[in-house]
């Protein structure tokens, strides 16, 4: 079952990512710049954050989730490839408003497709999944965007539209297929949930996290989740909303590295040389999830999560002196590679604290939740670098990292800050 899944997420998400190259190509195409695309592009994005709770809500009330998946995944290719096919070619609001419906479907194919790991692997086993779950949005964000510009330039727009519609409606028909495991679907499960659904959540930060019930045990023996639950469980839990906060900034921050990347192959005198640093961080961030499926942290999750962040800052602050320096172009794609590394077990530990932190039958709204989060964030920083672009390199690669140290300071300020209130007297 893990495999059907894992599938289905490649497909679903490298698609996803080869739209956009796709949309913006189709942009230049038809009008001659890729203003227009980036406005369809901000309304494929703009809904994630708020459909985010209506799309877990609506799964984790669903008696059979699977069905939910699929439907929205195939709901997403479509209206995915009707935003390519139609841009350029029908009115700018009919090609909106299909931009619309498929981002309101994109939380479920990023956190929504995440949150069904615990439904088909048994406990040992899911930070094995996890890492390999991280893996495919690694593959999709390298995969995606070469796809996507080789259909456009073998066969032209439609073709590449159509493709990766199939890829998404690929995946939902994997997704149909994709079931509960039996051992996860045991009588006596409701009574572990109810147990783990008394308990405070985050209680203790530093022990074992809690929630390991899949969202089908606790879904017969809880009570039907509401539209706040996913947002109250972030606030409610310290490790859960300091991960989630401090990855918000990163994101914000991450949000920039593709035209600061841009930026330093101009001035190195490499005008493809941005595409050859992301690949880079791509690639090194791969290694860095199949580094961590393969051997799984076993410190507390959140813990991970902030070590990664402040790992990340310093290599980019090594590269950002390597910039001022005057670094040889191959050291400077190296450390964008080890940053990829030290990327690479973050994401993972962020799935782990947002399945264990979950309270029962608000696991998906906490997941395309956190999701659409960060993706909002990452939006809002690649607007922010046009306010930056006249900066120095270096300068650019130093805001990434302060970005990053910045984002881990904060994580760490809302542990200990809950942690104090949560000791005080009452």
């Amino acid at each position: 079952m893990l495999a059907r899944l894992l599938t289905a997420a490649v497909l679903a998400r490298t698609a996803e990512a080869g739209a956009t190259v796709v949309l913006l190509l189709a942009s230049v195409q038809h009008f001659g710049g890729p203003a227009t695309g980036a406005s369809v592009l901000a309304a494929l994005l703009v809904p994630h954050v708020v459909a985010g709770p209506v799309v877990g809500l609506v799964t984790d009330r669903a008696r059979r989730p699977r069905l939910v998946h699929a439907g929205f995944a195939a709901v997403f290719g479509l209206a995915l490839g009707g935003v390519l096919l139609l841009t350029g070619v029908a009115p700018l609001p009919v090609v909106l408003a299909l931009a619309v419906v498929a981002g309101t479907c994109g939380p479920m194919i990023f956190g929504g497709l995440s949150s069904r790991v615990d439904d088909v692997v048994p406990a040992p086993r899911r930070s094995h999944a996890r890492g390999l779950d991280a893996a495919t949005y690694n593959v999709a964000e390298i995969a995606g965007p070469a796809a996507g510009a080789l259909l456009v330039a073998a066969f032209g727009v439609p073709v590449a539209a159509v493709t990766l519609s199939a890829a998404c409606l690929l995946a939902a028909g994997a997704l149909l297929t994709v079931a509960p495991a039996a051992a996860l679907t045991v009588p006596g499960a409701t009574e572990v949930a109810a147990t783990v659904h008394a308990a405070p959540v985050g209680a203790d930060a530093d022990g074992p996290e809690q929630g390991d019930a899949g969202p089908d045990r606790v879904r017969s023996g809880a009570g039907k989740p509401g539209l706040r639950d996913g947002l109250a469980a972030m606030v409610r839990s310290r490790p859960l909303l300091a991960v989630t906060a401090a990855t918000a900034v990163a994101s914000y921050a991450a949000g920039m590295i593709t035209p600061v990347a841009v930026v330093l192959g101009v001035a190195a005198g490499r005008p493809a040389g941005g595409g050859l640093l992301v690949t880079a961080l791509g690639v090194g961030a791969l290694c860095g999830s199949l580094l961590v499926a393969r051997f799984p942290a076993r410190v507390p999750a959140h813990r991970v999560v902030l070590v990664c962040l402040v790992a990340v800052g310093l290599a980019l602050a090594c590269a950002a002196v390597g910039v001022a320096a005057g670094a040889p172009w191959a050291v400077l794609v190296g450390v964008f590679a080890v940053t990829g590394v030290l990327d690479g077990p973050l994401l993972s530990s962020v799935l782990e604290v947002r399945s264990r932190e979950a309270p029962p039958g608000t696991r998906t709204q906490v997941f395309t939740l956190g999701a659409g989060i960060k993706l909002t964030a990452a939006s809002a920083g690649a607007a922010t670098f046009t306010l930056l672009a006249g900066a120095p390199p270096a300068v650019l690669v130093g805001v990434l990292s302060a970005g990053h140290v910045a984002a881990a300071a904060l994580g760490v300020v809302l542990l200990r800050t809950r942690r104090a209130t949560a000791a005080r007297p009452r």
